[in-house]
């Protein structure tokens, strides 16, 4: 029996559309495998029995990049799509900044973060401390103040309450 044309193209098409499926699927488990194993070498690196750089290569372009670059203390913001989750590693930036005493930089950095994200209160606490740190006590006052009215009964409020009297006295 001779097959028509349209029954070889159909046959053709179904054997097309079979392959990518298949093709499809083994990508998306060749992919979270990696990532298996990517997330087994930061477990491995977390216990000290894996080089940085090394889990580092493994990691690039997968989601544990963004952490492992942050541990190590790089500026990690470009590399993160979400406008607030960038946001919140700026303040991670900028502390580790304040901690290592580069108080400018760390500043600097805060400068990203405005009132309309949802970190601003927690940044606006590492401002003050920052400035307090530099000696600038009367701005760092008036932060800890604005800080402790406006989030009243928070835990900022209350960190921002306790620093200003640390500065004021009881």
């Amino acid at each position: 029996m001779i097959w028509s044309k349209e029954v070889l193209a159909g046959i053709l098409i179904i054997l097309l559309i079979a392959s990518a499926v298949g093709g499809f699927n083994y990508y998306r488990e060749y992919k979270a495998k990696k990532l298996d194993e990517v997330a087994y070498m930061v477990f491995l690196l977390e216990e000290g029995k894996a080089k940085e750089e090394e889990v580092l290569r493994l990691a690039e372009g997968t989601p544990y990049e963004v952490y492992l670059r942050a541990r190590k203390g790089e500026d990690v913001s470009d590399l993160l799509r979400d406008e607030q989750v960038r946001k919140l590693f700026l303040e991670r930036r900028a502390y580790q900044l304040y901690r290592d005493g580069r108080l400018e930089d760390a500043l600097k950095t805060l400068e990203g973060i405005t009132k309309e994200d949802f970190n601003y209160p927690s940044a606006q606490l590492l401002k003050a401390m920052i400035l307090e740190k530099m000696g600038r006590v009367k701005e760092a006052k008036a932060i800890y103040v604005s800080l402790s009215a406006e989030m009243r009964g928070t835990y900022i409020g209350r960190i921002a309450h306790a620093r200003l009297l640390s500065i004021e006295g009881p």
